[in-house]
C-alpha cells in the first residue's frame, strides 16, 4: 500500500521539491508544537508557583495578625491581673452611710457609700475611685496606689482629683 506523498507524486500533482518542503514543513511544526507546548506548561507551572508564594503571603500575614492578637491579649491578661493585685491589697474597706457618686466606663452615674472621712479623701484627691476587675463595682483606693493604677491603665480611674489630674470632672468623658 502506498502512502499519499507517493500518490500524489504518480499523479503528478505534486513534484520532488514540494514533497521535501512539505516534510520539511511537518517536522518543523511538529517541533513548533512541541515548544508551543512546553510553553504552555511552563507557563501553568509559574501561574501555580506565583499562586503559591501569593497563599504563602497571605498565611503568614494571617499568622503575623494572629500573634499580634495573642500577644495584645496576654498584655490585656497581665493587665488586668496587675490592676486586680493593685485593688485588692490598696482597698479602703469601709462602708458608709453617705453616697459618692462618679461616672461608669459606660457613662453612666455610679454610687458607692462611703464614710464622712473617705468622702473628705476623695475630695482632697487622697483617694481615688477605680475600677475593680474582680466586682461589677468600683473601689477606693489611696491616692498612691491611683498613681500606680494609673501607670498600669489609665482608663481605670473613675474618679481622682487632684491638682495634675482631674479625673471625673470632665465634660469629655476622660
Amino acid at each position: 500500500m502506498q502512502n499519499l506523498r507517493d500518490k500524489l507524486l504518480k499523479a503528478g500533482l505534486v513534484t520532488e521539491k514540494q514533497a521535501q518542503e512539505a516534510a520539511r514543513d511537518q517536522r518543523q511544526g511538529s517541533a513548533k508544537k512541541h515548544r508551543e507546548r512546553e510553553k504552555a506548561l511552563s507557563e501553568e507551572e509559574r501561574q501555580r508557583q506565583e499562586a503559591f508564594a501569593a497563599r504563602e503571603a497571605e498565611l503568614a500575614e494571617e499568622r503575623r495578625k494572629e500573634a499580634a492578637k495573642q500577644a495584645e491579649a496576654r498584655m490585656q491578661s497581665e493587665r488586668a491581673r496587675r490592676l486586680r493585685q493593685l485593688v485588692e491589697t490598696h482597698r479602703l474597706r469601709e462602708a458608709g452611710e453617705i453616697a459618692f457618686h462618679y461616672v461608669r466606663r459606660n457613662g453612666k452615674v455610679g454610687r458607692l457609700g462611703v464614710s464622712e472621712v473617705t468622702q473628705k479623701m476623695l475630695e482632697q484627691g487622697a483617694a481615688a475611685v477605680v475600677d475593680d476587675p474582680g466586682s461589677p463595682d468600683c473601689a477606693v483606693v489611696p491616692a498612691d496606689a491611683a498613681k500606680r493604677i494609673y501607670e498600669v491603665d489609665p482608663q481605670a480611674i473613675r474618679f481622682w482629683y487632684g491638682p495634675e489630674k482631674p479625673i471625673g470632672f470632665s465634660d469629655a468623658g476622660e
